[in-house]
This record gives C-alpha cells, structure tokens and sequence, in this order.
C-alpha cells in the first residue's frame, strides 16, 4: 500500500512539473496566439480617450512588429493600401487612432503553424472591427508573417487573404 501511495506521488509531482514548466515556458504557438490577443487589445480605443493615449497607444501596437514590417490591406470601400515600414505603420495608426472616437478588434478563427525552424511562423484568421459605436463590423480575413526576434515574436507581413467575391 505504502509503495502504490509513493508512486501516485511521483506522478502526481512529475505532472505538476508538467504543468508548472508549460507555464512558465508556453510554446511558441501559445506565444504567437498571447501576441495577437495583446495587438487587439492595444489597438482598441475606448470612447473620450484621451489623445495623449492615443499617441500611446499607437507606438505599443507599433512595438509589436518587425523593423522591416510589411502590410499589404485591401479593405472593401477603401484604397488598397501597403506599408514598407515600422515607421510608416506609426504614422498610419497614430493618424487612425486620432480619428477614430472607438474602435473594438475581435480575432476569429486562428490558425497559427510555427515554422520546422522555429524562428518564423504564420497566422491566418478573421479580424472583427467595430469603429465609432456602428453595430455593423468591419470583417477581414488576414494572413500574418511572424519571426522570432531576440527571442520575442514579432510580426513582419500582414496581408488581407484574397477570397473570391474580392
């Protein structure tokens, strides 16, 4: 009895060491998937924000991509538009985020592969907009590039996923 009681103790502690490792070391698609839900979160705008948030909003979100980001959006009802660089992206989201009384971003659907290397990985899913209070979303499919920066992810491409009726 004494040695059936020993071993459920080993394995009890061997899976709570499981456990323990997993949170304190997450896997890089755990990582990925944190990173996204903390770009949605930091790109919202709450109502009556004040601008100075705003500004700083908009060079955190801005921290979460690559020096050499790329984005590449075609948006139904507005120009295609393509952006070369982290400092072009600041410009584009502090211009949008002083325009914008609200904004909420819900990420649907995500599919995240992380590269045989493990230095880069790809994200594919549906993002949500709900701009200015309107209770009509703005839906996009996104198909994200990711690397592995000084050991932190970040995000290098973002492109709009071309479906049929675009």
């Amino acid at each position: 009895m004494k040695r059936v009681l020993h071993i459920a103790a080993i394995v009890a502690l061997l899976i709570l060491s499981v456990w323990i490792y997993r949170v304190l070391f997450p896997g890089d698609e755990k990582l990925i998937r944190q990173l996204l839900a903390a770009t949605a979160e930091v790109a919202a705008v709450k109502p009556n924000e004040n601008p100075l948030f705003k500004i700083a909003g908009a060079n955190k979100l801005v921290g979460f991509f690559s020096p050499d980001a790329v984005l590449k959006l075609d948006v139904a009802g507005v120009d295609s538009r393509a952006i070369n660089s982290r400092d072009d992206l600041l410009q584009a989201v502090t211009a949008a985020r002083a325009s914008l009384q609200e904004a909420r971003f819900q990420l649907r659907e995500i599919q995240v592969i992380v590269g045989a290397d493990t230095q880069s990985a790809t994200a594919q899913f549906v993002a949500i907009a709900y701009l200015n209070g309107s209770g009509d979303p703005l839906v996009q499919e996104l198909k994200m590039q990711l690397k592995k920066i000084d050991r932190h992810w970040k995000i290098s491409q973002v492109e709009t996923v071309k479906t049929l009726g675009m």
